[in-house]
């Protein structure tokens, strides 16, 4: 039953965003880097105050955390993601343990080039960022980035 409640409070929160006029309290810039037979793509997020974007669940039910997909990779083997250091917290709505960061993260996701004259690619970020003071959550945003060559 709890369960249930945690769900429906935050599909109502979810909702009763939607209609608002709510600016994107998250701006994402990217780059791509190359060393060697080695691709890494820095993707930084810059989190406005009072704001935090889940990084990751300690269950399955809970906010949206931070996803990344990678789609047609051609030339380009994934080898790592690096991981900024990140905040925990237990969350009483949802009952279950939550890592997020506030202000600013940086990932970096590291491939190997198996074709230095033609490597192509998309990544995928998807993330949920929610108000500390009002706990208003934002419907989910992807942000998507291209690799070519």
């Amino acid at each position: 039953m709890k369960r249930i409640t945690a769900i429906l409070a935050a599909l109502l929160i979810v909702c009763s965003v939607k209609g608002q006029n709510t600016k994107e309290p998250v701006a994402i810039q990217s780059e791509s880097l190359v060393s060697g037979d080695t691709l890494t793509v820095v993707i930084d997020f810059k989190v406005e105050n009072d704001w935090m974007v889940y990084d990751s669940l300690g269950g399955e039910v809970g906010p949206i955390p931070l996803s990344f997909t990678y789609d047609d990779l051609k030339g380009l083997e994934l080898i790592s993601i690096h991981k900024p250091k990140t905040k925990h917290k237990f969350d009483d709505i949802f009952e279950v343990d939550l890592w997020y960061f506030l202000k600013e993260a940086k990932y970096e996701l590291k491939f190997k080039i198996s074709d230095a004259n033609a490597y192509s690619g998309s990544i995928s970020a998807e993330y949920m960022s929610c108000n500390l003071t009002s706990g208003v959550c934002l419907p989910p945003q992807i942000f998507d980035y291209t690799i070519s060559k």
